[in-house]
């Protein structure tokens, strides 16, 4: 076809031959058949107990993994050290926390560790999200360190034990990474996070409409609290479980978070309430 007979929109392509036999574009996460399976499903289906929300995420995190660039991350961590003592001695130590739900059994209530205990325990479910491993650079430690600390985010961050709950540690760590790192390296380290994350603001709006704006009010506050907090990845939280939360928020500067309950709106995302009444009250006021 002519390019003048081309509607405006689809002007200006440019064919470009590869002797490839299968599918490869520019991008690398295009190009992992894994990748694209995660984001197509979890951009455009609907929720069921079918499928749990978690079930491609192992597969997922092996893919992104094996695309990443581990040595431009390297260098880009050795950049950062060299200003930064405090994550120069972080990546040195690599410290890693052998905690166990059990440990946490005596911790008081409305404290981190029993807010925690307490939630592990109604779930049925042990620290360790992922088995551990012993990490073998910077980025792995980064990785599996931010695995160990994920529900403490969650509690800090003020965000619920649940799917649009989620929301709040995922943007938390958006916006206290690109606050503490170059915009390249921050990027690097939230790909998991985006591809995890950025697929429910589709599913949201085509499926369950009456939470988008919830939805984006709440990435937009854990967005802000990360801005405006400390660097969050450091602290061996671990050692102050005993803390009351809002105590906790203080030491560790986690400024302007507040508990939100998202159960019944995530109940209705995860279709185990056919209806959401009454409305949620938009948008949720930042403090």
């Amino acid at each position: 076809m002519n390019e003048d007979d081309l509607p405006y929109l689809q002007r200006g392509r440019k064919t470009i031959e590869t002797p490839s036999s299968v599918l490869i574009s520019s991008s690398k996460y295009l190009n992992d058949a894994r990748i694209r399976e995660w984001v197509v499903t979890q951009s455009l289906r609907r929720n069921g107990r079918d499928y749990p929300p978690t079930f491609g995420i192992p597969p997922l995190i092996e893919a992104v993994r094996a695309v990443q660039d581990h040595g431009r991350i390297e260098q880009l961590f050795d950049e950062a050290r060299r200003d930064w003592p405090e994550f120069d001695r972080w990546l040195d130590e690599r410290w890693l926390s052998r905690l166990t739900r059990e440990d946490m059994k005596s911790c008081p209530e409305g404290s981190v560790g029993g807010i925690w205990y307490k939630q592990l325990v109604g779930a049925g479910m042990e620290v360790d999200i992922i088995p551990s491993f012993e990490p073998r650079s910077g980025f792995e430690y980064f990785f599996l360190r931010g695995v160990q600390i994920h529900d403490i985010m969650h509690i800090l961050s003020g965000g619920g034990f649940d799917a649009l709950g989620e929301i709040m540690p995922a943007f938390l760590k958006y916006g206290n990474l690109f606050r503490h790192f170059t915009p390249e390296l921050a990027g690097l380290l939230n790909v998991q996070n985006t591809l995890l994350t950025i697929p429910m603001f589709m599913r949201g709006p085509l499926h369950y409409p009456e939470l988008f704006v919830q939805m984006w009010d709440l990435a937009h506050y854990a967005m802000k609290v990360g801005q405006d907090s400390d660097a969050l990845f450091l602290p061996r939280y671990e050692e102050w479980l005993d803390l009351p939360l809002e105590e906790a928020r203080r030491k560790f500067g986690v400024r302007g978070a507040r508990t939100i309950d998202t159960s019944r709106e995530s109940a209705y995302y995860n279709e185990h309430t056919p209806t959401l009444e009454p409305a949620p009250a938009l948008p949720v006021a930042a403090e």
